[in-house]
């Protein structure tokens, strides 16, 4: 029980609008690691909502419209893989259905927090800024409440019997095939990701930083984003502009 209230109450404040909420709770690798906190395995939930984010780089939301919904492939796709002992590249492949049925969630929001502008109109007729701030604060998580946090906590209290059963019930070859989709996924983020990004200029060390990966060996995220920092200073410092010649060419 405790464990779903908790659940419940990231999955509120997952699913609030606001950049503080974004960047602690809605990116999957936050809400992998939240989600491993209550079930005893912080690591293991950040590595599995890591794993999740790759696939999601190129993941954008055009004036409300949403490809997939981050919230849930996040916080229930390393739910699911906890609860159900997947490995990493298994729980990627199932957080992206999750995610396209939570995009139902996220249209059902939009739909009815368009209510509240209307309802905000009206206030200001009165000159009742003291309600308009109300909506302003509660409007929004109100909705979350009923279309996120209770269904989710619905979930984690009566669907952690279920999902170990349902996932070993799967045949071997299906767990196979989730694991070698798993990995593709996220160099299909990565590419999207690379298509916003392209620039001739900077051809040369995508290449050399690919290279170095995988003839290395090396896994060290950290270290690879020094090298590139200061790379990239000593360049600028070294006068190199790649958009000017671009632009020449």
């Amino acid at each position: 029980m405790v464990q779903a209230l908790l659940m419940a109450l990231l999955a509120l404040v997952n699913g609030v609008q606001g950049p503080t909420q974004w960047y602690l709770f809605r990116e999957p690798v936050m809400a992998g690691f939240w989600v491993g906190l209550i079930y005893g395995d912080p690591v293991q939930g950040a590595m599995i909502g890591a794993t999740i984010n790759v696939s999601y780089l190129g993941w954008i939301s055009a004036g409300g419209a949403n490809a997939s919904d981050l919230y849930w492939a996040g916080l229930l796709g390393t739910f699911v893989a906890i609860q159900g002992g997947m490995n990493i590249q298994q729980s990627v492949a199932f957080a992206i259905p999750i995610g396209l049925l939570g995009n139902y969630v996220h249209v059902a929001y939009m739909t009815l927090a368009s209510f509240w502008p209307q309802r905000m109109d009206a206030l200001a007729e009165k000159g009742d800024y003291k309600g308009i701030r109300r909506l302003q604060i509660l409007g929004g998580p109100s909705i979350v409440l009923v279309l996120r946090a209770i269904p989710v906590f619905l979930i984690a209290l009566f669907g952690s019997a279920y999902i170990k059963v349902m996932i070993d019930s799967l045949p071997v070859w299906a767990m196979h095939g989730l694991s070698a989709v798993g990995k593709l996924l996220p160099a299909l983020g990565m590419s999207m990701l690379f298509r916003f990004m392209y620039k001739k200029s900077l051809i040369p060390f995508f290449a050399l930083g690919f290279a170095v990966a995988a003839y290395s060996g090396m896994k060290n995220l950290l270290l690879y984003a020094i090298v590139g920092v200061c790379m990239a200073f000593v360049l600028v410092k070294m006068g190199y502009n790649g958009e000017k010649k671009e632009a020449k060419q």
